[in-house]
């Protein structure tokens, strides 16, 4: 990718360089494992995505910047669009591969588990190109990550994201914005289920300002809902009803991956209340970054999140690492096995975000009853 650039330039970052090749690997590694000749290679998927979660800490970080005069040129180049755009048809015809294996009548129960875990996993993780896209500015980039949030049943997402989340990150208004010693699993389905509700609040909200009513074939959310349903029916009606289990895999992976990405990304940090009632503007300080090459690679470089938060239409090859920041310690392939095991996240988190607090670049956000009594007075609820 260096020819988008002028010569003299400075050395891309990693994900700049190789784009969604990575995502594209993981995407191939079901059809990979059946290629082998199914059995235990059905289960590769999962043993690749943990391979990588061991890896990431060992490769370490790619911090580099690209310089402001070479990021106008990486901005405007299609090829990172178009490597986008081509997840969404590997996506649907690996998706539709693994209905059609986990279908079949001659895999054995721990084969068909096998395909079902690694079938969520690498079809799941279309979620997080689909959020890049769901930010552009161009109509068709955003449609073709709703396309990618099809068979995953997360159309909503672009919605509540995009007008909810954005808006209200770091605030109790945001169920995607974990307070301090909130417990994961109770996040999890919190999360879950008030940021569809919230899409449907944001739709409702938006059609009474035009005069129209919620309930009218105007309301985007519906269609976020009839896409996903549309895809079941279609895969019931070629595989037959053993269909379901595997859409279900589907949904759970990436509702929770992006779940427990939520909570990593904003844990304990609030933004201050201003005397009119509003919120201050959104600075680094109200989101958690790192640059952990491996984790990078997966997640569109979205780990590089207080620049994703400070600036929401910067694409994912030119998001910064910021200095001001506060920093996981490890990345999200890590953090994401970490904050599944409720000690260990407090033990590795816990004297962090104090630290932040009291450095006074945000403000605690938790309940009372779980704050340290130091902190009370000053939280945001």
């Amino acid at each position: 990718m260096e020819g988008v650039l002028k010569p003299g330039a400075a050395p891309l970052s990693v994900v700049a360089r190789v784009t969604t090749w990575p995502l594209m690997g993981l995407l191939t590694l079901p059809v990979i494992g059946w290629a082998l000749g199914g059995g235990i290679w059905h289960w590769l998927t999962l043993m690749v995505f943990v391979g990588m979660s061991v890896l990431d800490p060992f490769v370490g970080p790619d911090n580099i910047n690209h310089r402001p005069e070479d990021e106008l040129a990486l901005e405007k180049s299609l090829f990172y669009r178009v490597m986008l755009w081509l997840l969404v048809p590997a996506q649907w015809a690996v998706a539709v591969f693994c209905y059609w294996l986990f279908t079949q009548g001659d895999l054995t129960v721990a084969e068909q588990a096998g395909v079902l875990l690694s079938s969520a996993i690498a079809v799941g993780f279309g979620a997080t190109a689909a959020h890049e896209l769901a930010h552009h500015g161009q109509r068709f980039d955003r449609w073709m990550g709703i396309f990618l949030f099809t068979p995953i049943n997360m159309c909503d997402f672009a919605i509540y994201h995009n007008y909810g989340h954005h808006n209200r990150v770091a605030t109790p208004e945001d169920p995607g914005s974990a307070k301090y010693g909130d417990s994961i699993f109770a996040f999890i389905v919190r999360s879950i289920v008030y940021k569809t509700l919230m899409g449907w609040e944001i739709e409702a909200e938006r059609l009474r300002r035009q005069g129209r009513s919620p309930l009218s074939l105007h309301n985007g959310m519906l269609w976020m809902t009839v896409l996903p349903l549309a895809w079941l029916a279609t895969m019931v009606a070629l595989f037959g009803w053993l269909a379901v289990p595997l859409f279900l895999a589907h949904f759970l992976f990436a509702r929770v991956l992006l779940a427990v990405a939520d909570y990593l990304e904003h844990y304990g940090l609030a933004r201050r209340r201003l005397p009119d009632g509003g919120w201050e503007t959104i600075r680094p300080a109200h989101a958690w970054d790192d640059s952990f090459l491996v984790s990078s690679l997966l997640f569109c470089q979205i780990d590089r999140h207080s620049d994703h938060h400070a600036n929401v239409g910067r694409p994912y090859q030119i998001l910064r690492v910021m200095q001001e920041a506060p920093r996981l310690p490890y990345g999200y392939l890590v953090m994401l096995w970490v904050a599944l095991i409720p000690p260990l996240w407090r033990r590795v988190m816990h004297p962090r975000v104090e630290a932040f607090w009291d450095s006074g670049a945000a403000v605690p956000h938790g309940r009372p009853e779980n704050l340290p009594e130091r902190y009370r007075a000053s939280a945001v609820y």
